[in-house]
């Protein structure tokens, strides 16, 4: 269950990985490279529900890549 701070929403490790069906594992890897915008509070990694929304909304690196015409040819 979230955290409801205010008006702010915190998830921890285990229920994104639960949410999203990985492991915890997988999750604070996406934190310490950075795909995640998180915070670590004492021993804990959390997101805000704003940063989950924002990593959602960001376009694959890849499907830009794969959109866009190779240099000379058109």
């Amino acid at each position: 269950m979230p955290i409801q701070l205010g008006n702010l929403t915190l998830f921890d490790v285990r229920e994104l990985a639960k949410k999203f069906g990985i492991t915890p594992v997988t999750v604070r890897i996406l934190f310490r490279t950075g795909k995640l915008q998180g915070r670590k509070i004492g021993k804990r990694w959390y997101l805000t529900e704003e940063s989950l929304r924002d990593y959602f909304e960001r376009e694959p690196r890849a499907s830009k890549e794969a959109g866009k015409p190779a240099e000379g040819k058109a």
